[in-house]
């Protein structure tokens, strides 16, 4: 049961983080994409009447680029297009459902993905303040001290758990019961 559970885990952190980074993508390819892409003479925009996709020569590095781009703008800015379309060409659905997937499960990872980072952060903010507040109390408890004379103050006594003695049977084999 646990190696299913480290299973789950390792996949919606998985696809949290893809659902993110294709926005990202998406976000980049808008942003920069005419700048990176119209500025080699090996790509141009595909003369499309209702969406734009980036068309690079195959022998340009760019090519791929432009294909991650347009799988991202495909996925996200486009998936309304496709959707629509499948309700009238049943053609259309072997790309709809997967765009629709993509959205139904990377959402709410992408949002578990998130908090779970931001709980972390929180987390490792309050460690270091509890850090630095200990070495403070340190240092002007160690000042406080120097004022005092280390012989009249007795020493903080030491707390250790019990010491348990070792077993020689695991558990209940070997024992007679009672």
């Amino acid at each position: 049961m646990g190696r299913l559970k480290d299973y789950l885990s390792f996949v919606a952190w998985q696809s949290g983080l893809s659902y993110i980074a294709l926005w990202a993508v998406t976000f980049w390819s808008l942003d920069w994409g005419p700048f990176v892409f119209s500025r080699t003479g090996a790509c141009h925009v595909d003369n499309a009447k209702v969406m734009f996709y980036w068309v690079c020569d195959p022998a340009s590095p760019l090519a791929i680029v432009a294909a991650v781009a347009d799988t991202a703008l495909t996925v996200t800015v486009w998936a309304p297009v496709y959707v629509a379309a499948a309700t009238v060409q049943p053609d259309a659905i072997a790309i709809a459902v997967p765009i629709v997937a993509a959205h139904v499960i990377g959402l709410p990872m992408a949002i578990l993905v998130m908090t779970r980072l931001m709980l972390r952060f929180f987390a490792g903010l309050r460690r270091a303040a509890g850090h630095l507040a200990g070495r403070s109390a340190v240092v002007s408890a160690s000042v406080i001290d120097a004022d005092v004379d280390a012989s009249s103050a007795p020493p903080a006594p030491r707390h250790s758990p019990p010491r348990v003695a070792a077993r020689k049977d695991f558990g209940l084999r070997g024992t007679q019961q009672h």
